[in-house]
């Protein structure tokens, strides 16, 4: 348990930083930062995902998708948040392999909604760590 509340930890400052850039003006290094960012948190929160249904519910998941669609009945997600996890790890994989000014143009406007997504499983899994 002292790993995932680690992990967690250092999700929790991931997200911090890429929240950060929300209040900034629109420029192209922006742009690039918060998809930057938005990866890095990515990253860690499939990992924290992986490692808290391992600990907590002996689940075994080896990547980012199955470890969310396993997510859904221990955090009581929807089926609508599941599908936003499924398109959030599609993004990723699409921003880290094929980049174009296109792409990181529809990937920025995207992002928003995944933080969002991100703090809550990041906070459901931290209260029922805490329990």
């Amino acid at each position: 348990m002292a790993y995932l509340k680690k992990k967690s930890d250092q999700l929790k400052k991931a997200m911090k930083s890429w929240r950060l850039l929300d209040d900034c003006p629109y420029s192209d290094i922006v742009r690039d930062a918060t998809i930057q960012r938005f990866e890095f948190s990515f990253e860690l929160l499939w990992k924290v995902v992986k490692i808290y249904l391992k600990d907590v519910h002996a689940i075994a998941s080896d990547s980012p998708k199955a470890c969310f669609r396993e997510l859904r009945l221990p955090l009581n997600l929807s089926e609508k948040e599941v599908e936003l996890c499924l398109k959030m790890a599609d993004d990723r994989n699409l921003s880290v392999h094929t980049y174009s000014e296109e792409m990181a143009e529809k990937l920025y406007k995207r992002i928003r909604k995944y933080q969002g997504l991100c703090g809550k499983i990041s906070e459901k899994i931290s209260l029922a760590d805490s329990k």
